[in-house]
C-alpha cells in the first residue's frame, strides 16, 4: 500500500512539474557548442523540470551540436533569435552539403499545421522527384548520387509552389526540404543542383510562438503575423467546420422548435377540435334517431 502511495506521489510531482514548466517558465539558461543563449521557451534535454517548456526541447548530440527533433527529422540549430522569435535550422544530412535526400521529408504544410512554430505558405523549398525518363530541361539538376541507369533523380526548388507542374508525370515526389539560403551560402535563385544543394547547407527559419500553441490549446486558431506586426493573434472565431456544425445544429433547433409549435398550436388545438366536432355529429345523429 505504501508503495503504491509513493509511485502515486511520484507521478503526482512530476506532473505538477510539467504543468509548472508551461505556466511558470523558470529564466535558466543553458548551452551547447556553438548555441549559448537556450533559454525560456526552449530548454535542452537533461534540464529541470520547470526549466523552459516540453514542447520546445532540444538536446546536445554526441559532437556538442544542439539538434531538434521536429516530426521526426532531425536538425541542427545555427542560432536563435530571441527578439525576432526565430530559430534557423538545417537538416543534418544537408548540413555538410553532401549528395542526399534530407533525413526526413518536411512540407510546409506539417509546419502550418504544428502550431509551435510558423513559416509563410509561399516559402522557398526544395523537391526531390525520382522520373523513369530523362528530363532535358532539369539536366542540371539531376543529384548525381541517387540517379542510375533506370531511373533518375532531380531537384527542383521553387520559392511559390510545393510542386512544380511542369515536371512530367512520370516523376514521382519522394522527398522535399525547406530552403531560405542566407550568410556565405545564399543562392538568390538557384537554377542547378550545386547552387540548390548549398541553399540547402545554409538551413531555413522557423518562427515559435508559444502562445499559438496556447491559442490552438484553448479552442482557437491563429492568425499568422501580417506586414504592419510580427506577432501571432489567437483569434476566437470559429473557423469553418465549426461554424457549419453550428450551423447544422441551428437548423435542427429551429426545426424541433418549430416542430413543437405547430404541435402544440396548431395541430393539438385541430385534434381537439375535430374531437369536439367528431362527438357533436354522434350525438346529433343518436338525437336524429
Amino acid at each position: 500500500m505504501r508503495k503504491s502511495i509513493s509511485i502515486a506521489s511520484i507521478f503526482f510531482t512530476l506532473f505538477i512539474l510539467h504543468i509548472q514548466a508551461r505556466t511558470d517558465p523558470r529564466p535558466c539558461t543553458t548551452s551547447c557548442g556553438d548555441i549559448h543563449n537556450i533559454g525560456y521557451p526552449f530548454r535542452l534535454r537533461g534540464d529541470p523540470a520547470n526549466c523552459g517548456d516540453p514542447d520546445y526541447e532540444l538536446y546536445c548530440d554526441g559532437n556538442n551540436r544542439t539538434v531538434l527533433n521536429f516530426h521526426a527529422g532531425l536538425y541542427y540549430v545555427r542560432r536563435i533569435s530571441y527578439a525576432e522569435r526565430v530559430i534557423r535550422l538545417v537538416d543534418v544530412n544537408l548540413a555538410t552539403g553532401n549528395c542526399g535526400l534530407p533525413y526526413r521529408s518536411l512540407g510546409i504544410d506539417e509546419v502550418l499545421g504544428d502550431g509551435r512554430y510558423n513559416r509563410e505558405y509561399s516559402s522557398p523549398h526544395a523537391t526531390f522527384v525520382r522520373c523513369t525518363d530523362e528530363i532535358n530541361s532539369m539536366r542540371s539538376n539531376m543529384v548525381p548520387c541517387l540517379s542510375g541507369n533506370t531511373s533518375r533523380v532531380y531537384a527542383n526548388y521553387t520559392d511559390y509552389m510545393l510542386y512544380n507542374p511542369n515536371i512530367p508525370s512520370t516523376c514521382n515526389i519522394i522527398a522535399m526540404a525547406l530552403a531560405d539560403g542566407s550568410g556565405d551560402q545564399k543562392v538568390n535563385h538557384p537554377t542547378s543542383y550545386d547552387e540548390i544543394q548549398r541553399t540547402l547547407q545554409s538551413g531555413f527559419d522557423l518562427n515559435w510562438t508559444v502562445e499559438c500553441r496556447d491559442c490552438r490549446a484553448d479552442g482557437g486558431y491563429c492568425r499568422f503575423p501580417t506586414e504592419e506586426s510580427n506577432r501571432f493573434r489567437c483569434n476566437k472565431e470559429d473557423d469553418y467546420m465549426t461554424q457549419l456544425r453550428n450551423a447544422i445544429l441551428y437548423l435542427v433547433a429551429v426545426f424541433v422548435i418549430g416542430l413543437t409549435i405547430l404541435c402544440r398550436y396548431i395541430l393539438a388545438p385541430l385534434v381537439v377540435f375535430v374531437f369536439i366536432l367528431h362527438k357533436c355529429c354522434s350525438k346529433r345523429n343518436r338525437i336524429d334517431k
